[in-house]
């Protein structure tokens, strides 16, 4: 896989029409998402308190919309065509309606899933028939009853699904049981589309027992990097974070809604937003130009003693830099005691597969300089973590 897919599938949710809170402040989610390195965002379709020109304004930014068809679908096009036009490319995706088993919806006569799907349809035959959205993807609605639908010919070019990972739980690894990540994914999959995740993200309200808890920030940071890392190896598209933005302030902190974000109300960074963009960075450090070298190095890649919590995957930069991403899920949280989890490091040998010039460790929770650097090297070993450690490897011309 290349660094630029894999930097173009991280996007996170924001919701510009929210005039009463922290998302009121434009300016700081622009930056926010700057800073991030992140250009890809899902918001609700315009026409709320928030101005076109909000939007025109982060499009400016090179930032880049899926939009949520809600409330009255003729109007939810109309103003998403309006942002189209204005600032063309823009719009990356149109999305039908979010969750209906928790919003229902009518449309046409119809009710529940009925309307749903039915709106689904006019959405999709709306956007692929105006030239003004030219090659704008169709997400589908989230909250049917899956089973119900054997296709989705006619009604979106991606299967859409929610993933929030429950228990405190890694997103892509549970003993003994499907991981989050696996079972959102293969309800999906069946429909032989692209599959995109719409929201993904843990609460920062740490708390102990069953189902439904939230983690602390160094929880949630580690959740949020693997998550990315596990869905780009399990086929996905694009992940959307959940979201930039503490929406309102919780003081007495009981709202879980109001603490799933990257940045805090007051505008903080957390360490989940301070992980990515310190991941960004060192992807996409020295990795724009070109070049002719051979992608064979990462096909040579092979790592033992893994443990079954262990994943990697294999990332090449356009200059032929590689970079393998190493990272172990065993739990970070401890559900009945509502505190981090504390576990051991996995000892792994890496066969770099040729004799390395240099191998720079990268831990994107503790900065963006090398923890640790090796020169002229076959073979090393790494002591994988709870969270994504990258080895950039640099061969001889």
């Amino acid at each position: 896989m290349s660094v630029d897919r894999f930097v173009e599938g991280i996007a996170v949710n924001t919701h510009i029409h929210y005039t009463d809170g922290a998302y009121a402040n434009v300016k700081n989610v622009k930056d926010d998402l700057v800073w991030l390195g992140v250009r890809h965002v899902r918001d609700a379709a315009p026409g709320g308190a928030a101005p076109l020109s909000a939007y025109a304004d982060l499009a400016s930014a090179g930032i880049r919309f899926d939009f949520i068809v809600r409330e009255e679908t003729a109007r939810s096009l109309a103003q998403i065509k309006a942002v189209a036009t204005a600032s063309p490319g823009s719009v990356d995706a149109v999305e039908g309606y979010n969750e209906i088993d928790n919003w229902p919806i009518a449309y046409d006569g119809l009710k529940g899933d009925a309307a749903g799907l039915a709106a689904q349809k006019a959405i999709y035959a709306f956007v692929h028939g105006d030239a003004a959205l030219s090659g704008v993807a169709v997400y589908d609605l989230t909250g049917y009853d899956l089973a119900s639908v054997t296709t989705r010919t006619g009604s979106a070019d991606y299967a859409n699904v929610h993933v929030y990972p429950q228990n405190g739980a890694q997103p892509g690894y549970t003993a003994n049981a499907d991981s989050w990540i696996k079972k959102g994914t293969r309800a999906i999959q069946g429909f032989a589309l692209p599959l995109v995740i719409t929201e993904f993200g843990y609460f920062t309200l740490p708390q102990s027992g069953w189902y439904q808890i939230g983690v602390d920030e160094d929880s949630q940071a580690k959740g949020i990097l693997n998550g990315l890392f596990d869905a780009a190896i399990s086929g996905v598209s694009r992940t959307y974070l959940y979201e930039l933005l503490d929406e309102k302030a919780d003081p007495r902190q009981v709202d879980a809604g109001m603490h799933y974000g990257l940045f805090t109300f007051d505008n903080r960074a957390k360490p989940a937003a301070i992980a990515l963009h310190n991941l960004m960075a060192i992807l996409k450090a020295n990795g724009d130009t070109a070049s002719n070298q051979m992608d064979e190095e990462g096909r040579r890649y092979t790592v033992s003693d893994l443990p079954p919590s262990g994943r990697s995957v294999y990332l090449r930069k356009a200059d032929g830099t590689s970079i393998l991403a190493l990272w172990n899920e065993v739990p970070f949280w401890d559900r009945a005691s509502g505190k981090p989890a504390l576990s051991m490091s996995a000892p792994v040998r890496v066969d770099l597969g040729g004799m390395a010039a240099r191998v720079d460790l990268y831990d994107p929770t503790r900065g963006t300089a090398p923890c640790q650097t090796e020169r002229n090297v076959k073979q090393l070993r790494v002591d994988v973590p709870d969270h994504p450690v990258l080895l950039e490897v640099t061969f001889p011309n």
